[in-house]
């Protein structure tokens, strides 16, 4: 399926639910159907978010273990277009008037967070085991390319995603100036359109029930003690078992790596502000005619314009200085950057607490004219809350699912990606217990609290990643490389003392230039030879030597490292 149609699909349905649910058909400024207002807004979304990322546990084992990640995939998508179908029909003005409106987007809701599950769990591996069965064909074989190729189609993902997500800007259009069925008329024929693709491309794929279940379920019954699902362990039982010890060191590793995600539901309450809150934000601001959820598109549009700037040029920059950019490094400065989004939120809202005309309670007061006036602030100033959310995720999206697929063991790659979706169920859980805080005038207390709370645990991440990403095989060769250089400094200060009658002053500074050779050298070898011949050609020949066996040394293990 193309990701561009579900993306359109998903961003045409829940993403206006906010006005849809808050707002009433009779809304002077602001489009809506429902009217519920803004705190059962938020917590009908959250509740629809929790339910799609907590069904892809179940869908990830059911893709795996039973049906296989392209027959789970097109499962999913059936339900979608049932789903956005019932909320296209309920939609309509004749339907709303009759009371199918609440009805039909519960129902809806129920099939569209299913079906989420489904294509969370199961989209993103079966992309990336198709890409890796084909590159015998077109993409070159390396002892990189395991890596390679999933850090490549994650962004590829990403960028189809969010060109996917354009449509919102015909959409939201439409929700204003027609009606909500036409916004998920859109969104009903993208998606319809993606399962079709789906159908076309599809082939045969014969999956069997992995052995990485039948291990996990034993540990389970067990205590959650991986060892007992081993097979010395199973055979005192009288049990035969297919796997080795292999396949359960695989898993435990991959366990051990879900640690990692725990942050990640800090993230994802962050992200669903992007949905619920904000958009709110915006209605409580002057729009000048343009719709209160339009500016939500420019995180797509951050994403599409900076994706390949980063890809293409920061990061190989960093790479070719020597810079190291692991998973775990790039979600915490995505974290960062979401944390920064939070916090120029509450500082929005504090600036439309302090603005007329009804300052902390707006559109909610005499001077607003029944609603119709928002308190002074342009809506323009919202943006940066949207382009520090793209930013941001560029690098902790992408770097989450490469976390996820290259920890994950073959057969458990939709579980363990399900696993992962399990923190942004966690992620709305927590934004539903702050629903009761989802109202004027205690919005600012909410972005500053989560703003707050992000930082952390980006601060968590970026230590986690120094310890368990900081000491590569690479880095312990470096200081190997390091400690074999301070053995020549005894060496180098003997020969300083020997030629302290010929070059006065050279003990002074031996030292200082032996230390700077090896912390610069170590990094530019044409800098250690110029230096070295420049500087020390009037030195002995010993301590000419010495450091010449410096430059060999560094030469050498930079061999080693391109070897």
């Amino acid at each position: 399926m193309r990701p561009e149609a579900q993306s359109a699909a998903t961003s045409g349905t829940y993403k206006f639910l906010e006005n849809y649910v808050q707002n009433s058909v009779s809304d002077p400024l602001r489009p809506g159907a429902l009217g519920l207002g803004q705190s059962k807004a938020s917590l009908l979304v959250n509740i629809f978010l929790i339910i799609s990322y907590m069904t892809p546990m179940a869908a990830g084992i059911l893709a795996d273990g039973y049906l296989g990640r392209y027959r789970t995939v097109l499962l999913s998508m059936t339900l979608y277009v049932l789903g956005v179908a019932v909320l296209f029909a309920t939609s309509i003005p004749s339907m709303l008037h009759r009371g199918a409106g609440l009805p039909g987007l519960i129902v809806a809701m129920i099939l569209v967070s299913l079906s989420l599950g489904g294509i969370k769990a199961s989209l993103p591996p079966h992309a990336c085991s198709v890409v890796k069965s084909s590159s015998g064909s077109g993409l070159p074989r390396k002892e990189n390319a395991l890596l390679l190729i999933p850090t490549s189609l994650w962004n590829m993902l990403l960028m189809c995603m969010n060109i996917g997500a354009q449509s919102r800007i015909a959409a939201t259009f439409m929700e204003k100036d027609i009606d909500f069925w036409a916004a998920y008329l859109l969104s009903l024929c993208s998606i319809v359109t993606g399962v079709l693709l789906l159908y076309v491309g599809r082939r045969f794929i014969s999956y069997v029930l992995l052995p990485a279940v039948q291990a996990l379920w034993i540990a389970i019954r067990h205590g959650f003690r991986m060892d007992a699902a081993r097979p010395d362990a199973v055979a005192r039982d009288g049990i035969t078992v297919t796997w080795s010890d292999e396949l359960i060191d695989e898993l435990k590793s991959a366990l051990f790596a879900c640690r990692a995600f725990t942050p990640f539901v800090i993230f994802w309450l962050c992200q669903a502000q992007m949905t619920t809150n904000t958009v709110s934000q915006a209605a409580e601001m002057e729009t000048h005619r343009v719709p209160n959820d339009m500016l939500p598109n420019l995180n797509s549009i951050t994403v599409i314009i900076a994706l390949p700037l980063v890809t293409k040029f920061a990061y190989p920059f960093l790479h070719r200085r020597g810079i190291p950019t692991p998973p775990l490094r790039r979600v915490a400065l995505g974290f960062f950057l979401e944390a920064l989004a939070m916090g120029y939120a509450a500082g929005i809202q504090g600036w439309i607490y302090s603005s007329g005309p009804c300052y902390e309670h707006p559109r909610a007061c005499a001077a607003s004219m029944n609603g119709s006036l928002p308190n002074h602030v342009n809506i323009g100033y919202q943006s940066p809350v949207y382009v520090l959310e793209g930013l941001s995720e560029i690098f902790a999206s992408p770097a989450g699912y490469e976390y996820t697929f290259t920890k994950a063991p073959k057969s458990m790659k939709s579980i363990i990606q399900a696993l992962y979706g399990l923190t942004a169920a966690g992620g709305s859980i927590i934004a539903l217990a702050l629903t009761p805080t989802n109202k004027d005038p205690d919005l600012l207390g909410m972005y500053a609290g989560v703003s707050g709370a992000m930082f952390v645990a980006a601060v968590i991440v970026m230590v986690v990643s120094y310890k368990h990403e900081g000491r590569t095989a690479r880095d312990d060769d470096s200081l190997s490389q390091v400690w074999s250089l301070f053995k020549i400094i005894p060496i180098i200060r003997a020969e300083c003392f020997k030629s302290e009658a010929r070059l006065p002053g050279l003990r002074k500074h031996c030292t200082v230039d032996v230390l700077f050779i090896i912390t610069f050298g170590c990094t530019c070898p044409y800098f250690r030879l110029t230096y070295t011949c420049s500087h020390w050609s009037q030195s002995s020949d010993t301590m000419f030597h010495a450091l010449w066996a410096l430059n060999l040394m560094t030469d050498i293990s930079e061999s080693r490292k391109k070897i």
